[in-house]
C-alpha cells in the first residue's frame, strides 16, 4: 500500500514538473507579431472624407485565452506596431474603434493570431478603424 501511494505521489510530482516547462503563449521567446492600424474616417452624411495608416494608436496584446491586456503598444506615424520576444501559442491583436451606436462609445478590432514557429514573425491584416 506504502509503494503505491509514493509511486503515485512520485508520479504526479514528476507530471507537474514535466508540464511546467512546457512554453505557452507569452513573453520569452524568439517570435514576433507586426501589423498595422488602419483608419477610414466619414462624415455625418456617410461619405469619405479621408483615409490612411493611423499614427499613436494604441494597440494590445492578448497571451493565449486572456481578456486581459498583457502588453501594450502604439502605433508608428506610418501606423505600425510590433510586438517582440514571444513564445509560439495563441494570441489576440486588437484595437478600438470609435462608434456612436456602441456601448461606451467604442467597438473592438480583434484578430486572433498563432504562432506556430519559435522565430516566426507573423503579420496581423490590418486592425480597420472607421470613424
Amino acid at each position: 500500500m506504502r509503494f503505491k501511494f509514493l509511486f503515485l505521489l512520485t508520479s504526479i510530482v514528476s507530471f507537474i514538473s514535466f508540464s511546467s516547462c512546457k512554453k505557452v503563449a507569452g513573453n520569452g521567446g524568439l517570435a514576433s507579431i507586426q501589423g498595422k492600424v488602419y483608419a477610414i474616417d466619414y462624415d455625418k452624411n456617410g461619405l469619405l472624407k479621408s483615409e490612411g495608416y493611423l499614427g499613436d494608436q494604441r494597440v494590445s496584446l492578448s497571451f493565449g485565452d486572456n481578456t486581459t491586456v498583457d502588453i501594450e503598444t502604439r502605433t508608428s506615424y506610418t501606423g505600425e506596431y510590433e510586438f517582440d520576444f514571444l513564445q509560439k501559442g495563441n494570441y489576440t491583436v486588437f484595437t478600438y474603434s470609435p462608434c456612436d451606436t456602441c456601448v461606451l462609445s467604442q467597438r473592438n478590432v480583434i484578430q486572433k493570431v498563432t504562432i506556430n514557429e519559435k522565430k516566426e514573425v507573423v503579420t496581423v491584416d490590418d486592425l480597420l478603424i472607421t470613424q
